[in-house]
């Protein structure tokens, strides 16, 4: 008996030593008891507490999720990142790997998939979250605070594919699952990892309650530089409007301007907003690009909107070339319409914008993509 257990002692250390030779890099040392008690999970919490103020009575089991919440996870993992994807291909350098690889976030409501993402290989976890040696990251999921943070925008994705219209009025169980990927090659091929880390929560979601003050027509506010309309118009209309956006029917609108004849007829602004407040314009540009296009055909700069790309760009010199590219117009692009591979919506579309940040050049970037 005593023999036996001596060789299975000798059989277990041996595995450890293994496990350790196989990695590609040293990573910090599993010191803190809560870490070792906690490997493989996901853990919740309100808000982003230090780790080294983190202990179990901060685990969340439940959690009510408002349209302004602080929903963070923990993760504690064995290993790092690096060496995780060094697992799924060993003859790759640690710089190959963090460039063509991640970590992937399965999300499930009630036991039912609903997305899954694949986060792109410059996403990283914040300070202290090296993915060479970190065996544990924290990221925000929700945020009141208008941090700016790949996971909530991720969070963002998996509530438009399936997760708004999974979470109704209600309790339900979201367990998020973490695995690493690769791609193979210059294919969009992935290789996808052991399961790293699990967790759920039960997330109660409430309809908020409207007051009469949420509701009603706002006045408007004196000093606007606009001569204020007296033309009449349905209340009533603008009322069931503003209910819409008061319970987050509308998302996170912020304002709504009407001029009529020249003159100021409404103005209301909501979820924090007010005349001064600053606003990522992001594809309102598409309205000002439109009108700077027809300025330049207008003045002789570009015959028209019917020209095609390859009047501009030498597209064979460019990654993905195809004929469909040649025949491209400057009308398609303006209408989004020109079917070069990009889904913001899709965390796994080659031209989702997250890939397309970290990039020196977006003409280029977006040249390059597949039809």
């Amino acid at each position: 008996m005593i023999k036996q257990i001596f060789l299975l002692s000798i059989l277990f250390f041996n595995n450890i030593v293994s496990a350790q030779n196989n990695n590609l890099i040293k990573t910090d040392e599993i010191t803190t008891e809560l870490h070792k008690r906690n490997i493989g999970q996901i853990t919740f919490m309100n808000g982003n507490i230090p780790l080294d103020q983190y202990t179990e009575s901060d685990f969340l089991k439940s959690f009510e999720l408002k349209r302004k919440s602080d929903l963070n996870i923990r993760v504690f993992m064995d290993n790092s990142v690096a060496n995780y994807l060094h697992q799924l291909n060993p003859n790759l350098p640690a710089e190959k790997l963090l460039q063509t690889g991640n970590l992937q976030f399965s999300f499930y409501i009630d036991n039912k998939f609903i997305y899954k993402e694949n986060i792109n290989s410059g996403c990283n976890f914040g300070s202290g979250g090296n993915k060479n040696t970190s065996t544990t990251f924290r990221v925000p999921l929700t945020s009141s605070k208008g941090e700016d943070w790949w996971a909530i925008y991720m969070w963002d994705r998996f509530k438009d594919n399936g997760g708004e219209k999974a979470l109704t009025e209600g309790t339900h169980k979201l367990k998020i699952e973490i695995r690493p990927y690769l791609k193979k090659g210059i294919t969009t091929e992935i290789k996808t990892g052991d399961l790293i880390a699990k967790g759920e929560i039960q997330l109660v979601i409430k309809k908020p309650k409207l007051t009469a003050k949420q509701i009603e027509v706002q006045p408007i506010l004196p000093n606007s530089d606009w001569e204020v309309s007296n033309f009449p118009f349905d209340k009533k209309k603008i009322e069931k409007l503003n209910n819409d956006i008061a319970n987050y029917s509308l998302k996170e609108i912020t304002s709504v301007v009407v001029v009529y004849n020249k003159k100021l007829l409404i103005e209301e602004y909501f979820n924090d907003a007010n005349r001064n407040t600053l606003h990522d314009t992001r594809s309102a540009g598409k309205s000002f690009a439109s009108t700077l296009m027809g300025i330049a055909i207008k003045d002789g700069h570009i015959k028209n909107e019917n020209q095609t790309l390859n009047k501009f760009y030498e597209l064979n010199k460019f990654a993905n070339y195809g004929t469909k590219k040649d025949s491209v117009k400057i009308k398609d692009l303006l209408t989004m319409s020109s079917a070069f591979e990009g889904s913001d919506i899709d965390g796994d579309s080659p031209g989702n914008e997250e890939n397309m940040y970290p990039t020196d050049n977006w003409v280029k970037f977006a040249l390059d993509l597949p039809i």
